[in-house]
């Protein structure tokens, strides 16, 4: 079986096989081991979002990588509901074992709740005729203090997984202003506030490490712009940073910074077409595309002719021109509209 390190190994393979290079033979490979190697469990998925990452891959051009990802998918659904419906009997067994072990009324009906086995959490109360007065007051939930001892990242999976709020400073009790690494600057505790808030929205990581990241990034911000000269040029780089790691569809890039995996000098450096999702830096390539294809200010006058055949619409009836769009001592570039469907393409 396959370990996190592995997993998260062979995802940053996958994302540089499917990326701008395409090479659908390597995604194939990663996919199969994928496959063979992985039994996916709800806290393996959340630690290497390795999930996520494949679902993207559905809708991929190579029929053969879709495919894959689609099984791929299914598969882990159903490793998960079995890993679940695993658990939910054992509970329902040790339930029933409990009240069947204390049939009778004594000065003790539910001793078993006292030590519940390590990584079960807390036995659901159990009701016997003795105990049928403590079972009906409100008063458990004050008598019950594992749940909210848990650490601070698995509270927040929990509510990300319940369709809760996401986890922020606030969820983790984190408190800025204070400490000994406080600034003493109330905007720059702001921005410190901002980007831990953004990286730890759907993170699994512990606040201690999201807060060391949130603060390198802002206080290397400071230094490269101090004030006066730099403060704006400050705040603008902090509110990139902060729409940009805060986008719901770009769940990458925090975990990137998060992990270490990209540097905070990286990051200072990046554009903020660089620091983009993956949806957006393809919608952004289809933008330039189109207006690419729209550029006629120089182009000769369309001409209509039956001499290409519509791929999509299998018509004749088109319209076309060409420009000069590479060098000059390279083939002109005819672009061409079939009048039918409104379908367009271009070659060289």
């Amino acid at each position: 079986m396959a370990t996190a390190q592995s997993i998260l190994a062979l995802r940053k393979q996958l994302i540089a096989a499917t990326g701008e290079s395409q090479n659908s033979e390597d995604a194939v490979i990663i996919l199969k081991r994928l496959k063979e190697e992985v039994v996916a469990t709800d806290e393996l998925l959340r630690e290497t979002k390795i999930g996520v990452t494949v679902n993207k891959l559905r809708n991929n051009t190579a029929k053969e990588v879709a495919d894959l990802a689609k099984e791929l998918v299914r598969k882990w659904k159903a490793d998960v509901g079995k890993t679940g419906t695993k658990k939910t009997s054992t509970a329902a067994a040790s339930t029933s074992n409990s009240t069947a072990a204390s049939p009778s009324p004594g000065p003790s009906p539910i001793p078993a709740a006292k030590s519940p086995e390590p990584g079960r959490g807390p036995l659901p109360a159990i009701t016997t005729a003795s105990s049928a007065k403590p079972a009906a007051s409100p008063a458990p939930e004050s008598q019950s203090p594992a749940p909210s001892t848990s650490s601070a990242p698995n509270g927040p999976l929990r509510r990300q997984s319940s369709g809760g709020p996401p986890r922020t400073h606030k969820t983790d009790g984190i408190e800025f202003g204070k400490g000994k690494d406080a600034t003493g600057d109330k905007t720059r505790e702001k921005c410190c506030e901002l980007i831990y808030d953004a990286l730890a929205q759907d993170s699994g990581a512990p606040s201690d490490l999201i807060l060391s990241r949130a603060r390198a990034l802002e206080n290397h911000v400071w230094e490269e712009n101090p004030p006066p000269a730099g403060s704006a040029t400050y705040r603008n780089k902090m509110r990139s940073f902060y729409l940009n790691l805060k986008a719901a569809n770009n769940p990458g890039l925090r975990e990137g910074i998060v992990s270490g995996e990209i540097s905070i000098v990286q990051l200072y450096n990046m554009d903020p077409k660089d620091m983009a999702s993956e949806e957006r830096k393809a919608e952004n390539r289809k933008l330039v595309a189109e207006n690419l294809f729209k550029a006629q200010a120089a182009a000769p006058q369309q001409a209509e002719t039956d001499a290409f055949q519509c791929g999509k619409c299998k018509q004749r009836r088109c319209m076309y021109y060409q420009m000069q769009t590479r060098s000059a001592d390279e083939p002109m570039t005819t672009f061409v509209t079939c009048l039918s469907c409104n379908n367009r393409w271009k070659f060289s």
